[in-house]
C-alpha cells in the first residue's frame, strides 16, 4: 500500500491577489458558483471566469487546468458536478472560510484555534478520501483567516 506525501502547511501566505495569478499563470482556469461563496472571497473569485451551464462561451469542468472555489470551513459547499467532470491532474483549489461566531466576536472572545485546525484538517482528510493526491494547505493573510487547499484530481470527480 502507497501513501501519499505528508499534507504541507504553510502560514502565513501572501495575500490571494497577488498569489493566485502567479500560480496559475498559463493554465485554464475558471471558478464555480463565485455569487453564492462567502462574502470575503467573491471578490477574489470574480477575478476569474466562472463556469455558466447557460453560456455557450464558458468553459466547461473538462477543459481545466484548476478549478477555483469558495466555501464554509465547517460546512463545505463543494461543486460536485464539476468535480466529477475534472481531468485526471487538475487542480482544485478550495478557499474556505471559518463561520463567524458572533456571540464570540461581540464578547471580544478570540476564535477557537484548535477547532478551526481540526476543520482544516478534516478538508483535508476528505480531499484524500475523494481520491485526491499532493494536498497543499495554508491560510491567507488576505483575505484574513481564508484556508486554502489545494489538491490534484487522481480521476475525474
Amino acid at each position: 500500500m502507497t501513501q501519499d506525501p505528508p499534507v504541507e502547511v504553510h502560514l502565513p501566505c501572501p495575500p490571494l491577489a497577488e498569489w493566485l495569478p502567479v500560480r496559475l499563470a498559463g493554465l485554464k482556469v475558471a471558478a464555480w458558483a463565485p455569487r453564492k461563496a462567502p462574502r470575503r472571497v467573491r471578490s477574489t473569485l470574480l477575478d476569474w471566469p466562472t463556469l455558466a451551464d447557460d453560456d455557450p462561451d464558458a468553459p466547461t469542468p473538462a477543459q481545466l487546468d484548476a478549478l477555483l472555489f469558495g466555501t464554509w470551513l465547517e460546512r463545505p459547499n463543494v461543486p460536485e458536478s464539476c468535480l466529477a467532470a475534472l481531468r485526471p491532474g487538475t487542480l482544485i483549489i478550495e478557499l474556505a472560510v471559518p463561520r463567524r461566531r458572533i456571540v464570540r466576536g461581540l464578547l471580544g472572545i478570540d476564535p477557537r484555534p484548535l477547532a478551526r485546525a481540526a476543520a482544516s484538517q478534516a478538508r483535508v482528510l476528505q480531499w484524500l478520501a475523494r481520491g485526491y493526491h499532493q494536498p497543499e494547505q495554508w491560510e491567507s493573510v488576505n483575505p484574513h483567516g481564508v484556508i486554502v487547499t489545494l489538491a490534484r484530481a487522481r480521476h475525474g470527480g
